[in-house]
């Protein structure tokens, strides 16, 4: 699993380095979901794993930040987007510290 997830995140940093599309936002939300569901083997076998699940998804949180940025997307798409891949995951998911919604 951690191998996947490695794999995962370095296609994800190959895929941004061309210019931004929602195509490509669309894959990264894609990506995040299946290492979400990969996390979760993961996450039961903590006691011989020698990576933990966070290290996979912050460079996965970081594509999807950098995309949200990078297309300028309205702050009330970013957030409904965020919605509905927060509520698909299966664990918890914390953007905190890579997206600022907007309040209110």
């Amino acid at each position: 699993m951690e191998a996947a997830g490695h794999r995962l995140a370095a296609e994800v940093e190959i895929l941004c380095a061309r210019p931004a599309s929602l195509a490509m936002l669309d894959l990264v939300e894609e990506a995040i979901l299946v290492w979400d569901d990969l996390s979760g083997h993961l996450r039961d076998a903590y006691h011989i794993a020698r990576t933990e699940p966070e290290g996979i998804i912050d460079p996965l949180l970081c594509a999807y930040s950098g995309l949200c940025d990078s297309l300028d997307l309205d702050p009330e798409e970013v957030t409904n987007r965020l919605n509905r891949l927060i509520e698909r995951c299966h664990y918890e998911l914390d953007i905190s510290g890579y997206i600022d919604l907007p309040s209110g």
